[in-house]
């Protein structure tokens, strides 16, 4: 893949199976975009960038989780308006 300045970045290939990605896996995909982290770092920045990294991906994990609750809750809103509540009912179990 290219980048803005023209440079070749690796491609990552995540798969999973009779499932879409949750919420970590998202933003494990979206933090190592983020942060990016030299192994020939020295050793203190290296470990800070790498702590800066796991909060980042904790604060995506949070609101990743936000964004599908509120998925499940409009889809569950359209649902009931459309007189499918048993399967509305459902729906926030996922």
């Amino acid at each position: 893949m290219l980048n803005m300045n023209g440079a070749v970045e690796p491609v990552t290939v995540i798969t999973t199976e009779n499932r879409g990605m949750n919420a970590e896996e998202w933003a494990e995909a979206a933090v190592r975009r983020i942060v990016s982290v030299s192994m020939n770092s020295p050793m203190p920045i290296r470990e800070q960038a790498l702590a800066f990294r796991g909060n980042v991906k904790n604060i995506l994990v949070h609101y990743f989780k936000k964004v599908a609750r509120s998925e499940r809750t409009t889809v569950r809103a359209i649902l009931e308006k459309e007189g499918y509540f048993e399967l509305a009912k459902h729906i926030e179990d996922i």
